[in-house]
């Protein structure tokens, strides 16, 4: 198969091209790790999941270098399709190896991120975030506890709602600490950030801070 998808990369001359058809080997390996995830072979689903993020950052890399839209778009589709999978993969994972999984899914939705706003803007990127989190449980990370209540007053989209989850204030989608939209996921399923926000909002590219909830 690795020698296949490095014809398949070759021939496909144009960088939108070779963007697509990373996105069909990013597909394969998935149905590759589901596939030994079902078997039980944890060492193999390292592996795959491991050659997944690796297509996906080469994938980023091309993405970089074309302001295509209509190829852009496409690889949103494909990288929410893609979670809709893991999520899947990750019911019939034990625990640590959901959180390894957590950790791809985190790393892969942030970098395409990164290129919507290049081209689409903290629209845009508010936009794919909103529908990466509908596939994620509601108000967390990847593969978190659906359910979650959130403030009073508030709710899981805008409206300054915050979810409080295991003593830590976690800014619903839609909003941040600064009040800028757009939610991204990085380092854990405990820590959620906001482009163009940082802990007092305002630093376009930093991270919204977790706050610890102190007291009642």
């Amino acid at each position: 198969m690795e020698l296949q998808e490095r014809f398949e990369y070759f021939f496909a001359f144009k960088i939108e091209k070779k963007i697509e058809v990373l996105d069909k080997q990013a597909d394969r390996k998935l149905e590759t790790v589901q596939s030994f995830a079902e078997k039980g072979d944890k060492e193999n689903v390292q592996n795959q999941l491991q050659n997944y993020l690796e297509t996906k950052e080469k994938q980023n890399d091309l993405l970089g270098k074309t302001n295509n839209k209509n190829v852009l778009d496409m690889v949103e589709e494909k990288t929410i399709e893609q979670q809709k999978t893991m999520e899947e993969i990750k019911t019939g994972v034990d625990e640590g190896m959901k959180k390894e999984m957590v950790v791809v899914q985190e790393k892969v939705v942030n970098q395409v991120a990164k290129r919507v706003i290049d081209v689409d803007g903290k629209v845009g990127q508010t936009e794919f975030f909103n529908k990466v989190e509908h596939v994620w449980a509601p108000g967390t990370g990847p593969g978190g506890e659906a359910g979650t209540s959130y403030a009073p007053g508030t709710s899981g989209k805008g409206n300054g709602g915050v979810v409080v989850k295991g003593g830590l204030i976690q800014f619903a989608p839609g909003t941040s600490a600064g009040g800028e939209s757009g939610v991204k996921y990085e380092g854990g399923a405990g820590r959620q950030y906001a482009p163009g926000t940082s802990s007092g909002g305002g630093n376009a590219g930093a991270d919204i801070k977790t706050v610890e909830v102190k007291g009642n």
